[in-house]
């Protein structure tokens, strides 16, 4: 599980990324904007329904804040396209994956390449 540091790390890094303010967050959130400057610099945990309000308002998945996962994509139902890469994707060698995650690698955010680098690792 991630640190609370990590956790205000990773808004204030979506929140530059997106031009993102405080004012803008405490509104959408409805968190006044002193409790969001206390998450941001790592002196104060959210509870679970303001963290994932916070991740909704700043459209990442709250796994990705909490450091479940490296991915900030929000899961999301997923179209009859991506269904079918999935099924195939599942289907294919280890040789083939390599190809196809090189293909997607320019693709990928940086959070995602990390996850991937970090997965290939752990796998061999």
């Amino acid at each position: 599980m991630a640190e609370i540091a990590d956790f205000g790390r990773k808004v204030k890094k979506i929140m530059k990324q997106r031009g993102i303010t405080q004012a803008w967050l405490s509104q959408k959130t409805g968190v006044t904007e002193a409790t969001l400057s206390r998450y941001v610099n790592g002196s104060r945990k959210p509870q679970a329904d303001i963290a994932a309000a916070i991740a909704e308002a700043l459209d990442v998945s709250l796994d990705y804040l909490t450091g479940i996962t490296g991915c900030p994509a929000p899961i999301k139902t997923l179209s009859t396209e991506e269904t079918i890469m999935l099924s195939a994707f599942s289907r294919a060698s280890a040789r083939d994956r390599k190809i196809i995650f090189g293909v997607l690698e320019d693709h990928m955010t940086s959070e995602e390449a990390e996850s991937y680098k970090s997965l290939v690792k752990n796998n061999g």
